[in-house]
């Protein structure tokens, strides 16, 4: 497909998918939509029960690659289908209506037939209006797909215009429109899966108590019945041999078999037919061969009394094993479900932060213009949006009227309430507290920051820790290994137990046989494995982790990450709004020309175009000094050096001026004389030069975040080596250093962007673990991606940027935003990852344990294992793991002043870190870095 600006358009699509319970059906999924011409690359997350699929139009339908995922045995449905990487993507918008003419047109005023089709000249009309960049057909019938500028017009608009042209309009897909709140929730709390085993426990749970009161609890309360023959252990009158309790039982059995437990049949076929097997397969097929085999005893049993006037034996029948069995599942299938859904409860926490509804104004312009309510998910840019007390905010955006205290804790992890006032900055999902305040929407839908958080912790389940691979790969061979080994153990057993001339006792201390004896154990190797507690393993724990985080500030966008973040030994720190607050101040102005230039207009006109904070620091120093002292001033040309300054040309009372501000490498040498720089160098400076005339500069200093200190003693502590890059000068970064305890031949001061990369990459050679960088998330992007984690501080609604792997989120109220994210981050990767390999542990050695017992190595001995007991174990294991990961949600913020900052886990998981780093350090092998000043002697770049 060709979209409105003349490029090919590349969707993504979502898709609810429900009724996956390991790894081996999403490999199933991704194995099988992967094969479809036209699909780029295939991601399944079994914890939030999505499929995300990227695929070109013009070659494969949503709707295919849906039937394909139901033709794998799962019920799909399709949430979104968005386009990718179109131009100017922040204002240009594409949606797809579904439009059918109403039962009245209010054009005309004329009844019309419901369902007619879109009139050309209707058609048209709506492509005419002002914002519309095309509206072509889609591929259903009455469907459109219209891409438009979102800064003049909006879906709500369009919606309007379609009612006014007397149609319906509904949207089917939007890259602004989000999936409704009720269908997330629905998803994450599991509802339907729950509702669907609830009630199929209940039938199967009655079916097993009339089973077993059946086959087990009357003959052994009750052994008269049998020996006196009486009903229902009675031969029928009807045929010989047969018995009324095995008609019983096998209706019983049938309708649990057929009825309640079709659902593992259709799965245990899909997945075959795709040569593929799941945990449904091996619960398919072992209560399947306990069945027939039942009914294989029982016409055995009536062959052979056929001819034969004495009454037969009762036939050894498992039917109660099979009904047993379904019961069992589907207990542990309730339980695992609601135990699932309890793993997502901090996402569905922030998914409900969004109210349904809001009230605008319908006159943008004007305050006393009508309140309307609508949808939230109908809101457009530039709407004025009424916040009443104890209202939800709906949308991020600036405060243009009225004032309030604002509780934002669910966002940022700090519980006190935020003041607002006009100019402030409110983000989606907060609650207001007792005030009343009209606010500007600027970013709505998937662009507000409770929307990138919520898809920022739905992409952490998508993206896998290394060890899930592994647990992956035993799960893709789990079911066909365990076919094989129960079929070599039957062969064994039937075999050994006729060859043997004294074969175990429970061959022959029993009524039932050597080939039903045999027949059982078999069956119970098949039951009592379970792949499903290896691929729960990894994406629970990382569930409960990644949403245990995003509660205290803290986005953890993969399982991948927490696996890395447990190897760093070396962490980077940038300073200047990382260690320091960012909020720089000019201490003063030093002039070195008399000339009669209008130098501080100029600056302020220079500086003004940059977002630095030094630069920030000089525009309010030249805003104080003078009220007036940039009016007249035109900038021509400017451009900004990354790393060193701006240099730019400006107009000033009918005179050019080059401008130059910034690092002194900026200026020439010629410029400078012995007493050009003859001041303290604990400062931040910035050099100005006007026509290649050095006329001054510019002293600024910064404060170093209050609990910056305690943060940086206690990683030092838990051997963490830390180091500090800065652009600024050696004297600067050197008090910074003092002030916060980090070591003297740890610190590298005037160095470029650039520069921090190369720093990042020589550590990371000449170490044993990884490096991670904290940064402030402006200037860093490149260091954020060549180190081995990257953590970014954002404030406020200036959500993380996509090249940090973990972003801890502040409070834009709140300077000392905090190096606790770091300390809270560590603490729950090393808390969820330990919990992650006690899974693996508990998975694996599960079924290491139990299969052995169930093949029958503890025969000799006289112990076997049920099949019913069997089919309780392995529906009760996962549950278990489940329940492991839930032991996440106790975690408790580290205290900063702790003997023991940080949990019993992350002790630990680093305890073969410090034994290694105790080894280097004793046999002298300790890499510490002499300072560097890469020959910048000082600068403004952090």
């Amino acid at each position: 497909m060709v979209d409105g600006l003349g490029s090919t358009t590349l969707y993504k699509g979502t898709l609810a998918v429900q009724g996956m319970t390991c790894s081996a059906c999403t490999s199933a999924i991704i194995a099988q939509v992967g094969k479809l011409d036209g699909v780029g690359s295939v991601e399944v997350s079994l914890v939030t029960s999505e499929c995300h699929v990227e695929f070109q139009l013009e070659k494969v339908s949503l709707e295919l690659i849906r039937e394909t995922v139901e033709d794998c045995g799962f019920d799909a449905q399709v949430l979104t289908s968005t386009p990718m990487g179109s131009a100017d993507a922040d204002i240009v918008r594409t949606v797809t209506f579904k439009v059918l003419r109403s039962n009245y047109d209010v054009s005309s005023g004329f009844s019309a037939e419901s369902g007619d089709s879109v009139s050309m000249e209707d058609t048209e009309k709506v492509g005419k209006q002002d914002g519309i960049l095309s509206l072509e057909p889609a591929l259903e019938v009455n469907t459109f797909n219209i891409t438009y500028d979102e800064n003049k017009i909006g879906i709500r608009d369009l919606i309007y215009f379609f009612n006014y042209l007397g149609y319906d309009a509904t949207v089917e897909s939007s890259n602004i429109i989000s999936v409704s709140s009720a269908t997330q929730l629905a998803l994450l709390s599991k509802w339907d899966e729950i509702q669907f085993w609830k009630f199929t426990c209940l039938k199967a749970c009655v079916c097993a108590i009339v089973a077993m009161a059946l086959y087990m609890w009357i003959p052994m309360i009750f052994p008269n019945l049998i020996k006196n023959n009486h009903f229902p252990f009675k031969e029928t009158f009807f045929v010989h041999g047969l018995f009324y309790r095995d008609i019983i039982g096998w209706a019983i059995a049938t309708y649990s078999q057929f009825r309640l437990g079709i659902y593992f049949y259709k799965a245990a076929w899909s997945s075959m037919k795709h040569g593929s097997g799941t945990m449904d397969t091996l619960i398919a097929l072992s209560t399947s061969c306990a069945y027939l085999f039942s009914i294989f005893s029982i016409i055995h049993t009536m062959v052979l009394s056929r001819g034969n006037e004495e009454s037969p034996m009762l036939p050894n029948v498992v039917f109660d094993t099979s009904v047993m069995l379904i019961a069992f599942i589907s207990f542990g299938k309730l339980l695992e479900n609601k135990a699932k859904a309890q793993t997502s409860s901090s996402l569905s926490k922030l998914i409900q932060l969004t109210p349904s509804k809001c009230i605008i104004l319908q006159d943008k312009n004007n305050i006393q213009s009508s309140h309307i309510e609508i949808e939230t998910n109908l809101l457009q840019r530039n709407d004025i949006i009424e916040i009443k007390p104890g209202m939800k905010i709906p949308a991020d955006g600036i405060i243009i009227q009225g004032e309030s205290e604002i509780d934002e804790s669910l966002m940022t992890g700090e519980s006190i309430l935020v003041h607002k006032q006009k100019g402030s900055q409110v983000i989606a999902g907060s609650l207001n507290g007792p005030g009343h305040f009209y606010f500007k929407a600027i970013n709505i839908g998937d662009d507000t920051k409770l929307a990138q958080i919520i898809q920022t912790m739905k992409s952490a389940q998508l993206n896998k820790a290394p060890i899930q691979n592994n647990a992956d790969y035993l799960a893709s061979i789990f079911v066909p290994t365990i076919l094989c080994l129960s079929i070599i153990t039957f062969i064994t057993w039937i075999t050994l137990s006729n060859l043997l001339t004294k074969p175990p006792v429970i061959f022959t201390n029993n009524n039932n046989g050597k080939f039903y004896t045999s027949f059982q154990i078999a069956i119970s190797v098949i039951v009592v494995a379970c792949p499903c507690a290896l691929g729960l393993a990894t994406p629970t724990a990382i569930m409960v982790g990644t949403g245990i985080g995003a509660q205290h500030g803290v986005l953890i966008k993969g399982g991948d990450i927490l696996e890395r973040f447990n190897t760093i030994t070396k962490i980077v720190f940038d300073k200047t709004g990382t260690i320091t607050t960012g909020q720089m101040t000019v201490q003063r102005f030093i002039p070195y020309s008399n000339d009669d230039l209008p130098v501080l207009p100029c600056i302020m006109a220079a500086q003004s175009i940059s977002e630095h904070p030094v630069a920030k620091a000089i525009v309010n120093y030249c805003g104080e000094s003078s009220q007036d002292c940039d009016a007249g001033v035109i900038v021509t040309k400017s451009e900004i050096i990354i790393g060193k300054g701006v240099r730019c040309e400006c107009e000033y009372q009918g005179r050019n001026y080059t401008v130059t501000v910034g690092h002194k490498a900026l200026m020439t040498d010629s410029m400078f004389d012995s007493n050009s720089d003859n001041t303290s160098d604990d400062f931040t400076k910035s050099y100005v030069s006007i026509n290649d005339t050095l006329v001054g500069k510019f002293e600024i200093r910064d404060s170093v975040k209050e609990d910056v200190a305690d943060i940086i003693q206690y990683l030092q502590g838990l051997h963490y080596d830390i180091y500090m890059v800065t652009g600024d000068s050696h004297g600067a970064a050197m008090k910074v250093a003092q002030q916060v305890g980090i070591a003297a031949n740890n610190v590298y001061s005037g160095v470029t962007p650039s520069g921090k990369c190369e720093i990042v990459e020589s550590l990371q050679a000449d170490s044993v673990g990884g490096v991670a960088f904290v940064g402030d998330g402006i200037n860093d992007s490149p260091v954020l991606v060549t180190s081995d984690i990257g953590v970014a501080l954002s404030t406020g609604t200036d959500i993380a940027m996509e090249a940090a792997d973990i972003v801890v989120l502040g409070n834009d109220q709140d300077e000392r935003e905090s190096l606790k994210g770091l300390i809270y981050a560590l603490d729950i990767s090393a808390m969820t990852f330990s919990r992650v390999k006690w899974n693996l542990f508990w998975a694996l050695g599960y079924n290491i344990f139990m299969i052995p017992i169930a093949m029958g190595i503890l025969v000799p001995w006289g112990i076997t294992i049920h099949p019913m007991v069997a089919g309780l174990a392995m529906a009760l294991s996962s549950v278990f793991v489940v329940l492991n990961s839930l032991r996440l949600k106790s975690w408790k913020p580290p205290v900063i002043g702790d003997e023991h900052p940080l949990s019993s886990d992350y002790y630990h998981h680093k305890g073969t870190s410090w034994i290694r780093s105790g080894w280097r350090k004793l046999f002298g092998m300790s890499s510490e870095v002499v300072y560097q000043d890469l020959e910048l002697q000082e600068g403004l770049v952090d």
